[in-house]
Formats: structure tokens, sequence, C-alpha cells
């Protein structure tokens, strides 16, 4: 059976920013900064160590940029950074950082007089490998192209 068993205590702080920095130009930024540590572990083995699959920091930037050249397009980007993690209560199995970049495009018109938006994103543009770590560790995505289009009727 696996089992974290005792208590975690989070602390931390979480920054974000978001608006228009200039027409058509819109800004998205985060910080957070995390001290997550074990307490009243069983038999207190692991007591004062770092809570597994928790970051001591993370990085969020993205930007959103409508296009003056064509009505409706916009382009989009974002870097993700996240510090090293440990994967297991004892402190033992630590990741390492990663940090991957998502970009995309998005184009509103009209069909048929109703409203149509049509994506692409491309996760993970330079194909990093990176690893994941919740209650369990897994392998990030690879480099991932996603295609979506909305109609409003």
């Amino acid at each position: 059976m696996y089992s974290f068993g005792g208590e975690q205590r989070n602390r931390g702080l979480e920054l974000t920013a978001y608006g228009e920095v200039q027409r058509g130009l819109r800004l998205m930024a985060s910080a957070a900064f995390n001290d997550a540590k074990l307490t009243r572990t069983a038999g207190g083995v692991n007591q004062g160590n770092n809570a597994a699959g928790v970051p001591d920091r993370t990085f969020n930037l993205g930007l959103d940029w409508d296009t003056p050249f064509v009505q409706g397009l916009s382009f989009n980007g974002r870097v993700i950074h996240t510090s090293p993690v440990y994967a297991d209560a004892a402190n033992r199995l630590r990741v390492a950082n990663w940090t991957r970049l998502d970009i995309g495009a998005r184009y509103a018109t009209k069909v048929s007089g109703k409203p149509v938006v049509l994506r692409a994103s491309l996760e993970n543009a330079f194909d990093k490998n990176y690893w994941v770590v919740s209650n369990y560790v897994t392998v990030g995505a690879p480099r991932t192209l996603m295609l979506s289009a909305a109609m409003d009727f």
C-alpha cells in the first residue's frame, strides 16, 4: 500500500498580473513560491522533508497579440518553468526543473453570418523531455499540435 501518511503544511506566495499592455497586446505573468513540508509523519521518519510533487517555484509568462495586418488573427505564446521537485516523501528521488514553450494562433471570423473561431496550438514547441510529478511520476507530453473550431449558432 502506498501512502504519504501524516500531515502536509503548505505555505507560500503566488503573484499574478494580467492586463493589456498596449492595444491588442495582452500579458499574463505569474510566480509562485512554495514551502511545502511534511509534518506529523508516521514515526517522524520523514518529518520536515519537502512534500512530494510540490515545486519550490513556478513561473509562467504568456502573451496574446492581435495582428494589425489581418483582422481577427491573433498569435500567442506561453513559457512555463517549474523548479526541481521531490517525487518521494523521503526526498531521495528528485526530478529536475523544466521549462516549456507553447505557441499558438487564433482566427475569429464569420461563416454564413455566424461567429467562428479557429485555433491552432503547439504545446512543448521544442519537444523538451521532462517529468511531471503529482501523486505519481509521468513523462511530460511531447510536442503536441491541437486544432479546434468553435461556432456560435
